[in-house]
């Protein structure tokens, strides 16, 4: 006996016909039929009266028909019951952020959502973009946020989280530091401090030099962004940084020059893993996530 043997029969006796109550079912009166036949058989007693003018209880009907109203009334408050408290805003996301992520901005974003959802726990990671997907990928993470898109989009959702221009970062005594504007080939002899190869954005400036008819030298990899702030500062390389940590740095300390041929994008993404159960908790820091972007772009906008 499941439970909608117990609905089905419950809509015959309220409407005194299988054809009615095959239409408010959704289901065809000969599905609605055999299911009432089969619980009387399972019962060993007849439920129903059957004539060709309409449907009636018997003795033991009328009996059925009030516990099985209590049953059903029960499932449908278990159900309700346990679905509210499965929405509850409580619990842990569990979120994977990159060297590159602007840190103002992430403490702005979480100290809002934890204003709103006290009772929910961010528990935060740093790891280079890679192993983020990795560990989303594996169920390690809830949701993580990365350099541009994931590589794989059947198994991944996301959207973006920021789009900000590349600018070059250099000592103030450096040469190239009262330069306006500069290209990257002009930086072809320069020493590199990048992030280190778990980090998306390495690869792409690699990539992008390569590109430009040269291969960087590399002075420094480091996963520790003070780190390639600080080597800057003592001049002993330069820095591809993204324009919204430039405008954060103290122009005594490190000067920043817009790079503009090419100019490169630093795109970040939000991402979670395709069909793949989120917790309640983690689905309100996406849609919060997203509400919070919009209304930042409106504000600037």
């Amino acid at each position: 006996m499941e439970i909608s043997h117990l609905e089905y029969f419950i809509a015959v006796a309220r409407y005194k016909s299988f054809t009615k109550a095959a239409t408010v079912s959704h289901v065809s009166q000969s599905v609605i039929s055999k299911l009432v036949k089969d619980l009387e058989q399972e019962l060993g007693v007849v439920l129903l009266n059957r004539t060709s003018k309409k449907v009636s209880l018997t003795d033991a009907g009328t009996i059925f028909l009030a516990e099985a109203e209590k049953v059903v009334t029960l499932f449908s408050n278990l159900t309700s019951s346990f679905g509210d408290k499965c929405k509850l805003p409580r619990g842990k996301v569990t979120i994977g952020l990159p060297l590159m992520t602007e840190a103002v901005s992430i403490a702005q974003l979480l100290g809002e959502f934890r204003q709103k959802y006290p009772e929910i726990e961010t528990e935060l990671y740093e790891y280079g973009s890679k192993r983020i997907q990795r560990a989303i990928q594996d169920g390690l993470l809830d949701i993580g946020i990365i350099c541009c898109l994931p590589g794989s989009p059947e198994i991944y959702d996301s959207f973006l989280f920021s789009h900000e221009a590349l600018k070059v970062a250099v000592h103030p005594g450096h040469v190239l530091a009262k330069q306006k504007e500069l290209s990257l080939v002009d930086l072809a002899q320069e020493a590199f401090i990048l992030s280190s190869s778990d980090f998306s954005l390495h690869d792409e400036i690699i990539k992008r030099c390569i590109q430009a008819g040269f291969h960087p030298k590399i002075a420094l990899e480091t996963s520790q962004r003070e780190l390639m702030i600080e080597t800057v500062a003592v001049n002993l390389g330069i820095a591809l940084m993204p324009e919204n940590i430039c405008q954060r740095l103290s122009p005594d300390l490190v000067r920043t020059i817009p790079l503009v041929n090419p100019k490169i994008i630093h795109n970040m993404s939000v991402i979670w893993k395709k069909d793949r159960y989120l917790s309640y908790p983690a689905k309100l820091f996406l849609d919060f996530t997203q509400g919070y972007l919009s209304n930042q772009t409106d504000l600037h906008s």
